[in-house]
């Protein structure tokens, strides 16, 4: 149990994590918004620019007085406009992100409120479980205190020394294993248990002991089947082959 309360912090920190991962990706989300509402500002910008020059170009045009400078003039237009329709896309392109980033910020709202709800849950589910299972160690205690003097101090010594590393010092044998470390038990050391000897595992070194009243009950064996018209020497013959193998 204590063990147990120990890892209940790790549960809050878990779900505080998540979302303060969300909120940091709805504040990029923003940012990357924010980015493109001044890049495509910048775009508008710069489209009107040419625009201008566009429409100077071609003032200057009509008044050109040779075919060289006609020319020149065509030129510009035509790099005036091709930048037009280059910002146009850039602009078209910024629009397209900025709507599929506007879908992705509304998941994260949306994910935001039900983390900030699930974390207001664990806080809650962790302050009531903290309060149960430190009440039961304190009842446990005290308890533990009781029993600690009735037990002789070898035995209580070798109970501490194992369970500061273990965990636990104490361990139940059950189908002639230790329940701590799931290695096997000795026949010799099985029968000691089975008759009351308390005794540490060999491996782990837990303090084992038997409760028969634990231990599983062994499956009922089917009756024999008998056939129809059996006589009773036959029966008596089947019973005496099984007793001695023949």
């Amino acid at each position: 149990m204590t063990a147990a309360l120990k890892k209940l912090p790790s549960d809050i920190a878990h779900a505080e994590k998540l979302l303060s991962d969300g909120r940091k990706r709805l504040t990029e989300l923003d940012a990357l918004l924010k980015r493109e509402e001044l890049s495509r500002a910048n775009y508008e910008l710069e489209i009107a620019g040419h625009r201008i020059k566009a429409a100077r170009f071609r003032g200057q045009l009509d008044t050109a007085t040779n075919t060289t400078q006609a020319t020149a003039l065509e030129h510009e237009i035509g790099f005036a406009e091709k930048e037009i329709g280059r910002l146009e896309d850039e602009e078209l392109v910024s629009m397209e992100a900025s709507e599929r980033m506007d879908q992705e910020r509304a998941d994260a709202v949306t994910l935001e409120g039900k983390l900030t709800e699930t974390l207001g849950l664990i806080r809650a589910r962790v302050g009531e479980q903290e309060l149960e299972f430190r009440e039961e160690i304190a009842s446990l205690t005290a308890e533990r205190e009781v029993l600690r003097p009735k037990i002789t101090s070898d035995l209580l010594a070798q109970f501490d020394r194992t369970a500061s590393t273990k965990g636990t010092g104490i361990a139940r044998a059950e189908g002639q294993q230790c329940s701590g470390c799931r290695m096997g038990i000795r026949p010799q050391v099985w029968n000691q248990l089975r008759d009351g000897t308390i005794l540490p595992c060999e491996t782990c070194r837990r303090i084992l002991y038997y409760d028969p009243a634990m231990e599983p009950s062994a499956p009922a064996k089917s009756p024999q089947s008998v056939k129809p018209g059996a006589t009773a020497g036959e029966l008596g013959g089947s019973s005496i082959q099984r007793r001695t193998g023949v």
